[in-house]
């Protein structure tokens, strides 16, 4: 069995990290029950998943799955174990290959999306428009907003000194209240 000092310090994530922690893991058993890394990850298994098999560490992690597609437990490429470091490139090169075309997939997706998904934010802020605009023209709604409008302190009268001792409105509310 293959220690983590047999392999290239660039393949090995940060000590004290979740990703390293499945490292040791995948190292250490044949399989890893996906049962046992939903309990140690408390479910959050899917980052450092992600992580060991990305672009930085291209750890080649096998899915063992059941006839209906469930994963039901995760090991590391044999290849890694193997103590060939030909064998382990392989497997790493491999990984690289399949992220890179998953990359690709996803790029192209996101690119063919994005108009569609600039017309479809365009008609959300038209909606949304339509529907403000129409809330500010409700005589119903306008009613209901008045209805519920904590009241306003009254108008405040002031004296100035500087306006030749006449009591000044202020401005700062509506003028209702000062119609008296």
């Amino acid at each position: 069995m293959r220690k983590l000092n047999d392999f290239n310090p660039c393949y090995i994530p940060k000590e004290n990290t979740q990703a390293y922690q499945l490292l040791l893991l995948l190292l250490d058993d044949d399989e890893v029950s996906e049962a046992e890394l939903t309990r140690i990850f408390n479910g959050r298994q899917r980052s450092p998943i992600q992580i060991l098999g990305g672009d930085k560490y291209c750890w080649n992690i096998i899915n063992h799955t059941n006839d209906r597609g469930v994963i039901f437990a995760r090991s590391l490429d044999p290849r890694h174990k193997s103590g060939s470091k030909l064998e382990d490139a392989k497997a790493r090169a491999e990984r690289k290959s399949e992220y890179k075309q998953d990359s690709h997939k996803q790029a192209k997706r996101g690119r063919i999306r994005e108009s569609k998904a600039f017309i479809e934010s365009i008609r959300a802020k038209s909606e949304l428009a339509d529907l403000v605009s129409d809330a500010a023209n409700d005589d119903h709604f306008n009613q209901q907003t008045e209805n519920e409008k904590a009241p306003t302190a009254p108008t405040v009268q002031a004296s100035n000194s500087n306006a030749g001792g006449e009591s000044l409105t202020t401005s700062h509310q509506k003028n209702k209240e000062s119609k008296e």
